[in-house]
């Protein structure tokens, strides 16, 4: 199973963590980590190229397991580009929830997200 876990601090999302593997189908042919993986890429690529947030992702994934191990920390940043921030951790938030709703059910749970707060 995928583990997925958001780690806010108020409004703010402060770190994404992603790990595992989803089960669902043989390495190379499976949708929910490919999905999975999209979001994770996507959030980590915006926050570089629309933020300036270049070392906010770690990215370790395990090509012969296809198991991944990846986090986005979010530095401390000023108000004006905090926005920018939140609505992009938001967003993929969104999508791995659409994501979990949409994958698991009866026959499988292939991705969980936790939520914390401080």
């Amino acid at each position: 199973m995928i583990t997925v876990i958001i780690d806010r601090e108020g409004d703010d999302i402060k770190g994404l963590y992603i790990s595992g593997h989803s089960g669902y189908a043989e390495q190379g042919s499976d949708i929910i980590c490919a999905a999975a993986s999209t979001l994770f890429y996507t959030a980590a690529n915006a926050l570089e190229e629309l933020c300036s947030l270049k070392d906010a992702a770690e990215i370790y994934q395990d090509f012969t397991t296809d198991e991944v191990d990846a986090k986005i920390r979010i530095p401390e940043v000023d108000e004006g580009l905090r926005e920018k921030v939140r609505t992009i951790m938001d967003t993929v938030v969104v999508g791995f929830r659409s994501l979990e709703m949409s994958v698991n059910d009866d026959d499988g749970q292939y991705i969980e997200l936790i939520e914390s707060r401080n």
